[in-house]
């Protein structure tokens, strides 16, 4: 692949994602592989470091451009991984690698091992593991899906908040199978919580569409809380929609399981806290929550950020 396909090829990405074209983690997980894939199937290298430049360098471009998707450099750090198991493997090293897997080790590991000889089989093993992690993203909500019985009991009330595709699949499967009852926060000021508590009752699960006002009168009478999340921190705290904090105080302060649904593309080793809020957060318009049709305020700052973090102590 020539140099401007390349950067082709990432331009539209970048594109696609800031456009909501694509714009569920999932999806952008996927796409990121894809992106990857090409990039290693056809463009020119001869080792190993020489394609694991490449990908570094073309994850730094994705995450300059896409700062809150951490997703992202998820997947290119999945994928640097993938790329130094194989040169590994195909060294006939991989049982030395594989039992040199603390952090401080892997390092050691990696200085000692400088991936500067040319392997013929390097990028057919590399593609296939490539595709391998692709089947294994998509399955990803499906296979949380599957594991809903052993969370969700009979007859038990579930408490949500706003629209997760991964949430979604997840009460569903256990509504084929067992009764509950779901009550979805809406989310202000963007309302996801509308369409899932759609989904839900169309699906003919009792769905009871709440005010995110209400969301703490209501938690007494619910057995277990069940969210989506943007990513998880290393710590175990969450970047999650916003409302998510005040939501996983209620469930605290009643004692009530607060349950993530998290796939492992979402795990990141980033350290963010919320006193970082321009390195954790994206502030959205606040048009959403104050329309400009209601004319001008003077003397008022109005936030709408798009993330809350939610310290790990908060989660089950």
């Amino acid at each position: 692949m020539a140099t401007i396909n390349v950067n082709e090829s990432i331009d539209h990405f970048l594109n696609s994602v800031k456009k909501g074209q694509i714009k569920y983690s999932n999806e952008i997980a996927c796409e990121t592989v894809k992106l990857l894939e090409k990039i290693v199937t056809n463009s020119e290298w001869e080792t190993a470091k020489d394609l694991m430049s490449i990908i570094r360098n073309i994850g730094k471009k994705l995450s300059e451009s896409q700062t809150v998707h951490t997703v992202v450099n998820n997947m290119v750090k999945r994928v640097l991984k993938i790329i130094r198991d194989e040169y590994s493997s195909a060294l006939g090293k991989d049982d030395e690698y594989e039992q040199q897997e603390s952090l401080q080790k892997m390092l050691i590991a990696e200085e000692q091992m400088d991936f500067a000889e040319a392997l013929g089989s390097l990028k057919k093993s590399i593609a296939a593991n490539l595709r391998e992690l692709m089947e294994e993203l998509e399955r990803s909500p499906q296979d949380i899906a599957a594991q809903s019985l052993e969370h969700i009991h009979f007859d038990e009330v579930i408490m949500t908040l706003g629209y997760s595709r991964t949430v979604e699949k997840f009460l569903k499967k256990a509504a084929s199978k067992r009764k509950c009852q779901v009550f979805v926060a809406e989310a202000s000021p963007f309302l996801g919580g509308h369409d899932l508590a759609k989904s839900l009752a169309e699906s003919g699960i009792q769905t009871t569409l709440i005010q995110d006002a209400a969301i703490f009168a209501i938690m007494s009478r619910v057995n277990k809380v069940i969210v989506g999340t943007h990513s998880v921190m290393a710590n175990g705290g969450l970047r999650a929609l916003c409302g998510t904090h005040p939501l996983a105080l209620a469930a605290k302060y009643h004692s009530v399981p607060f349950v993530v649904l998290a796939p492992m593309f979402k795990l990141t080793p980033q350290y963010v806290l919320s006193t970082d809020q321009e390195g954790f957060n994206h502030m959205l318009s606040p048009e959403d929550v104050v329309p400009f049709a209601d004319g001008v305020l003077t003397g008022v700052e109005v936030i709408n950020p798009a993330y809350d973090y939610v310290p790990p102590e908060l989660v089950t």
